[in-house]
């Protein structure tokens, strides 16, 4: 009897999913009837429409189910928690984040009702749901820092779509994806809680008269070098003595990019590129794709970079007192160009001599688009000394711009 209470009660946190599951998946099962009965089943174009049904729905699923029961994805649900004793070592109150039993049953739910389409592959269910899954829960690993797990996950995932042409590789690859998923989601809950997690949503949407914004350019000034005051003390005001004894070079950017971080979004790009584009465009689509897409998205990323480095901070003397007083260059604040024309320069020559020396564009369109962007995000020089120590002038941007609306 407790054995059945704990299944009902177990089933009933399932409601939502059963409550959209259940009718698609038997809408499907008499579509299939349908077909079977008036003997049509081998036109494939039949199968089409239910076949997508029960894909989206499995996407859904595999959606919600990965953001429904971590605290991370609901304020009231995170403040609640944050204040009570819980630990990593405790099931969570409102249901298991990791997959359990009652995910196993739907999934076979779902792979029982797809074996009733001609020529089906029922690994694809298995891949396509972990392959979603794993998506939707790398932004709450990666937001508590763990960015190995994060990483790991994203290069998993770009193998993943490489596979699908295997979907049993695909799908095996999916399993060992989602376990890393899972070692990633139990290190994140084994910091809660952070400070500030015992916060609700509008606590933190509230009005802090520390934290309100002063107008340019104080805001700028004080606030846009770091995200923190020293020494712990976030939002409280300064006194002159405790802003002359700021360290600068200590003073960490809220915009500034880790040279890991730079290291491993660059070769994830690489990666990812290679992995979806002869998916996406198969055979000499692919090399006409690296063609195009290389120029132009060396282009944006230098352009980027100009803007965000110049976003309220231009040249100390207009391009008239240059002519004029034969400065033509201000290396304090002209440096800023410098990375901008590394990220063209460096990448295009790569690109051109591996064209040059017939290396196989597959390799060489993928290398070139990851070095342009690790050059963008990490060539000198960084924007924490650009805004501190440039030869610049400060002028209303985009950011006094937007404080002035708050």
């Amino acid at each position: 009897m407790n054995a059945r209470r704990w299944i009902a009660r177990r089933l009933r946190r399932e409601a939502l999913y059963l409550k959209v599951v259940v009718p698609a998946l038997l809408v499907v099962l008499l579509a299939e009837w349908l077909w079977w009965w008036i003997d049509v089943r081998d036109q494939a174009e039949l199968h089409v429409p239910g076949v997508g049904l029960l894909f989206f729905v499995l996407g859904w699923y595999a959606l919600v189910r990965a953001v429904r029961n971590v605290p991370y994805t609901h304020a009231g649900y995170r403040a609640w928690l944050a204040a009570t004793p819980w630990t990593v070592a405790e099931p969570l109150p409102f249901g298991p984040a990791e997959l359990d039993w009652p995910d196993a049953v739907i999934l076979a739910a779902f792979l029982a009702v797809y074996a009733t389409v001609p020529g089906h592959q029922s690994a694809k269910i298995l891949a396509v749901f972990f392959f979603l899954h794993a998506l939707a829960l790398t932004p709450t690993i990666r937001s508590a820092a763990n960015h190995v797990p994060a990483y790991i996950t994203l290069f998993g995932l770009a193998l993943m779509i490489k596979l699908w042409p295997q979907p049993w590789v695909c799908a095996l690859t999916g399993v060992v994806v989602y376990l890393v998923v899972y070692d990633g989601l139990r290190l994140t809950l084994a910091r809660f809680p952070r400070p500030g997690d015992e916060k609700s949503e509008a606590a933190l949407a509230g009005f802090d008269a520390a934290k309100a914004a002063c107008g340019w350019p104080y805001d700028r000034l004080l606030r846009d070098p770091g995200e923190s005051a020293p020494d712990g003390d976030e939002g409280r005001a300064l006194t002159p003595a405790e802003i002359a004894a700021i360290d600068l070079e200590k003073v960490t950017m809220r915009q500034g990019v880790r040279f890991a971080d730079a290291m491993a979004w660059s070769l994830l790009l690489g990666w990812w590129v290679s992995c979806v584009g002869p998916v996406l465009f198969p055979g000499e689509r692919y090399r006409a794709f690296l063609l195009a897409a290389f120029p132009v998205f060396a282009a944006v990323c230098g352009l980027i970079r100009i803007a965000i480095y110049t976003s309220g901070y231009r040249s100390p003397i207009s391009p008239w007192g240059r002519l004029l007083t034969l400065r033509w260059i201000v290396p304090g604040y002209d440096v800023v160009f410098l990375g901008p024309l590394l990220t063209v320069a460096i990448p295009s020559t790569v690109f051109i001599i591996g064209l040059l020396k017939d290396l196989p564009l597959e390799i060489v369109g993928p290398t070139a688009l990851a070095a342009t962007l690790f050059i963008a995000l990490a060539a000198p020089p960084s924007l924490r000394r650009w805004r501190l120590v440039g030869r610049h002038r400060i002028v209303p941007g985009v950011q006094a711009d937007q404080g002035d609306d708050d």
